[in-house]
């Protein structure tokens, strides 16, 4: 995986700071760190949020 590639969430469904992630949700890789990767998610309105996910929370699409 790379910046700007679209991944799929395979971490089970969470609230994070109000908002419901989904499992399976698709996702929008912003920058890559060595263990984590700093991800744009959008909620169901299609407003953007930056989450910090772990690489093996993430498949590639």
């Amino acid at each position: 995986m790379k910046v700007g590639d679209k991944a799929k969430l395979t971490k089970k469904t969470f609230l994070h700071q109000g908002i419901f992630i989904f499992t399976g949700a698709t996702v929008e890789i912003k920058e890559l760190l060595p263990d984590k990767a700093l991800v744009i998610y959008n909620d169901k309105e299609g407003y953007p949020h930056d989450l910090e996910m772990a690489l093996s929370d993430l498949a590639p699409l």
